[in-house]
């Protein structure tokens, strides 16, 4: 398996981890100083240990970095290295806008300046592991279906950004909101009443299947009340697509028959099945223990 070491400055450290975290889920093994050096060890050893063992040298390119000595030694090091086996091994990564060394103009770089997974993609494809994605709220449905349970987590992340964003929307207009529970999950409705005859009811609904997200015009207050088959209008896939959606028809609402006068009403709780309220319950029983022994 490929291995690279990560030349850098402390300034890029947080960015510097979290690319050597993704490296390491895909299965690259990855020298980062952070993870390499314990206390008591000779730094410029292991440094040079790490350059002449890794077969790459990844260089996270940003102003400081190109102003440190440190690195500046890193780079002539692995440069060498390539020299003596006239093989590639020193890989430009830019995180931030700089000019790049006269010793790197002519490569290609890994471009992580406004699209982290492109970058990541690029990168991952030279060290030889092809369509490298990972997981993140904004790719999950990428790995509907893969055996990764943890999409799961950035789809309710999303959906509860979506409630958030709607439901402030919703205050704004002074509609009311109810998000349905387990028997219609990640679904919400948007209600307005005026007067009979001026009323309207927006519900949003995220499809099990096809993932989109799915709308339904209609009377009912309770996305509960409604089956997944009332959901037919294709609005997208992003948090974007749904509030234009959500806010347009908002608008032309106000424009026809005004602001709705009465007070607004919100359902925005989580429905936990029982299994999951008595976890929830024993959860908070034991944080509030002293004793964090098992035996009892």
């Amino acid at each position: 398996m490929p291995s690279i070491f990560l030349s850098h400055t402390s300034t890029d450290k947080p960015f510097v981890e979290k690319l050597a975290q993704d490296l390491k889920k895909i299965g690259i093994n990855v020298w980062f100083d952070k993870w390499a050096i314990n206390v008591g060890d000779s730094i410029t050893w292991k440094i040079e240990e790490g350059i002449r063992e890794n077969e790459f040298l990844g260089i996270i390119l940003s102003p400081e970095a190109l102003q440190s000595e440190w690195v500046k030694v890193e780079l002539s090091a692995a440069w060498v290295k390539q020299m003596q086996r006239k093989k590639v091994t020193v890989l430009p990564i830019l995180y931030r806008n700089c000019h790049i060394p006269l010793l790197l103009a002519d490569r290609k770089y890994a471009d992580f300046r406004e699209d982290y997974q492109a970058g990541f993609a690029e990168l991952a494809n030279v060290l030889g592991i092809k369509r490298a994605y990972i997981l993140t709220e904004d790719n999950w449905r990428r790995f509907v279906g893969s055996g990764n349970p943890d999409w799961k987590k950035f789809r309710e992340k999303e959906f509860e950004k979506l409630v958030t964003i709607l439901v402030d929307r919703a205050i704004e207009y002074n509609w009311s909101s109810w998000v349905g529970s387990s028997k219609n999950p990640f679904s919400i409705t948007l209600s307005a009443f005026v007067d009979r005859g001026k009323s309207l009811s927006v519900s949003i609904k995220l499809n099990g299947k096809t993932c989109a997200y799915m709308a339904h015009f209609g009377s009912e207050i309770n996305t509960n009340e409604l089956k997944s088959a009332d959901f037919s209008i294709y609005v997208g896939n992003t948090i974007n697509e749904c509030e234009e959606f959500v806010w347009r028809n908002m608008e032309d609402f106000k424009k026809n028959f005004g602001t709705p006068p009465g007070k607004a009403y919100h359902s925005i709780a989580k429905h936990l099945s029982p299994n999951k309220y008595g976890d929830f319950a024993r959860q908070i029983m034991k944080d509030l223990r002293w004793y964090k022994g098992d035996n009892i």
